[in-house]
């Protein structure tokens, strides 16, 4: 019914990384069951159904199912709500009318987004400093054995990024040859 609907949020950090949590409300996201088929790779257990509802760990009869919410029914809940507020709210499809963007050309998506953008120091006068010293409270809890550091959402895109900045990219041979098709 609910499709993977990401929820997103940002916020400036004091720092050159901002804080940004981009997530959906299931276990997998539909994009890296697409790959896993693609590729022949199987996905993690207990992530997604078959059109049967029965658990499965292949990627192609998880494309033909559904993926499994995060936190059971809170997750339901979460992708309902922002069914409603990207959907229901703005006009677009909702409750199961999106079509596949991969998979169903027969017309437009019609979907729908939802953005808000609060100023914060329309609440608190100094937001840069409090949401600092929030970082630094949150970095210094304990650690459970291996973890050197907590990073907040967005620090390890940004690490992964310095790294790989320069780094060569290798793609699947399939994947290629469907990049090659649609460069024709």
């Amino acid at each position: 019914m609910f499709g993977t609907n990401p929820i997103c949020f940002g916020t400036p950090t004091s720092s050159k990384v901002p804080f940004i949590l981009d997530t959906s409300v299931s276990v997998i996201n539909r994009g890296k069951i697409r790959v896993a088929a693609k590729v022949g790779n199987k996905i993690p257990e207990g992530v997604a159904l078959d059109k049967y509802g029965k658990p499965t760990i292949d990627a192609k009869k998880a494309l033909a199912g559904v993926q499994l919410p995060i936190a059971g029914f809170r997750g339901s809940g979460l992708a309902w709500m922002v069914d409603i507020l990207s959907g229901v709210l703005t006009g677009g499809n909702h409750g199961g009318k999106v079509k596949d963007p991969f998979d169903d050309f027969s017309g437009p998506q019609n979907i729908g987004h939802l953005f808000i953008t609060i100023k914060p120091n329309l609440f608190v006068g100094n937001y840069s400093k409090r949401i600092k010293e929030n970082i630094k409270r949150i970095k210094r809890l304990p650690k459970i054995r291996g973890v050197k550091e907590i990073l907040y959402p967005g620090q390890s895109k940004y690490q992964r990024y310095k790294k790989n900045l320069n780094r060569k990219i290798n793609i699947p041979k399939n994947v290629a040859e469907d990049l090659k098709q649609l460069n024709a």
